[in-house]
């Protein structure tokens, strides 16, 4: 065996045009099925985790307007206690965040203005918004101060910059009209319809802006995502509200309560129709480099049937030749599904160091986001390397079929 492998490498490197076509080919599939899985992977990750995150928590709990209100201020507090209450002796609760929710407001800028979602972040959650977006201009620091974040898409339609004073009209909890002056402290790049007129500003200017008396939405997180079932019906129980049910999202007691699975159902199906449509343009790309590799293969055979024909003279034996074109391509596939991989590997880093791919606004309807960051795992390493090594095998394999029937003056003949 020593020997066969020790001749079938020499051929590997003796045969450079079938070598290098072969490579070449296995090269182009292995960067193409990373690449697909990879921003398939991201697009995945890009709904859940991000949004997790940011957006939706593991579960979110909704309060509704009339709970909020300033007149239904006592039976506001006892709810909001029993639900902190819940949620500070729970063990599978890593954290919670109040957040105020302004839907339909409008931002004022000189002689413009643009409807806006205001969003109120507790000092805590300022930082994060470095890690969900691309700060492009100042900064997040926001706590304690009548300061926004807003986004570049809000920045260009009005010409606003940083430093500039704005004002941000909304209604009240109650119906009433509040209108306030605040400064632009940062600019983010907006990477989703969902955030593209958003405004982030310190909870407690938000709490005063709307005249609320409770937060608008509550933000769970959880130190396992696969318990938020549990957390939302033990919630609901909690408040009375526990019938048995838990799919979906459920009102009770003035609030909407929801787990990260009743938002995503959808985009989940959406990431999964784009890894299988990826995927099958994968396997065409496999398909012809299969055909590929079958008619080189094939003529890589035909070749050097002569060489073959004066090894069965020195009494090689059908198989033992048959070996030596399998560990050729053998070697051929896992050198050049290296090289594939480290380039693919450099393409990846060279990506996500740029904050992604970007998209388009119209996949942000899809994916949540219109920027991409491709995330490559070893399964989809592993994946990727079983199947290259596969698929050129298996051409191999039926390549090598027409020297069963090949005599050997036939063979030794070949001009």
């Amino acid at each position: 065996m020593r020997l066969l492998i020790k001749m079938a490498i020499r051929n590997v490197h003796r045969n450079m045009r079938p070598t290098m076509m072969n490579g070449i080919g296995i090269t182009f599939a292995v960067i193409f099925l990373l690449l697909a899985l990879s921003i398939s992977r991201g697009v995945e990750t890009q709904i859940t985790l991000r949004n997790i995150k940011f957006e939706t928590g593991a579960l979110s709990v909704n309060i509704s307007k009339e709970a909020a209100s300033l007149q239904n201020k006592a039976p506001g507090d006892s709810l909001i206690n029993l639900i902190t209450n819940f949620l500070e002796n729970n063990l599978l609760v890593s954290d919670y965040n109040f957040r105020i929710a302004i839907p339909n407001s409008i931002l004022y800028f000189q002689n413009q203005n643009q409807k806006v979602y205001i969003t109120g972040l507790m000092p805590k959650e300022t930082a994060v918004i470095k890690e969900m977006y691309e700060v492009l201009d100042g900064d997040t620091d926001i706590d304690n101060s009548k300061e926004v974040i807003i986004s570049d898409a809000l920045s260009e339609l009005l010409d606003i910059s940083i430093g500039d004073n704005c004002s941000i009209m909304v209604q009240s909890v109650d119906g009433a009209v509040n209108f306030e002056d605040f400064v632009v402290a940062g600019i983010f790049r907006y990477t989703s319809q969902i955030n593209k007129f958003n405004i982030y500003m310190n909870y407690e200017e938000a709490v005063s802006l709307y005249n609320s008396n409770l937060p608008s939405k509550i933000l769970i997180n959880l130190e396992d995502l696969s318990h938020a079932g549990i957390v939302k019906a033990e919630l609901l129980k909690e408040l009375g509200c526990h019938n048995g049910e838990s799919e979906g999202e459920i009102e009770c007691r003035g609030t909407k309560i929801s787990s990260y699975q009743d938002h995503m159902g959808t985009a989940k199906s959406i990431s999964g129709i784009n890894k299988y449509g990826m995927l099958m343009i994968a396997v065409f790309l496999i398909l012809i480099s299969f055909i590929g590799i079958w008619s080189m293969q094939t003529e890589n055979i035909n070749t050097r049937r002569k060489e073959i024909g004066t090894l069965l003279s020195y009494g090689f034996k059908r198989t033992a030749i048959k070996q030596i074109f399998i560990i050729e391509i053998l070697y051929t596939s896992v050198l050049f599904f290296t090289v594939g991989f480290v380039i693919t590997y450099i393409v990846i880093y060279l990506i996500n160091i740029n904050n992604g791919i970007y998209l388009g606004e119209s996949a942000s309807f899809a994916f949540g986001s219109a920027i991409v960051n491709p995330v490559l795992i070893p399964k989809d390493v592993c994946i990727v390397f079983l199947t290259t090594v596969f698929y050129p095998l298996l051409a191999t394999l039926i390549s090598l079929n027409t020297l069963n029937k090949s005599r050997i003056i036939e063979l030794l003949n070949v001009k």
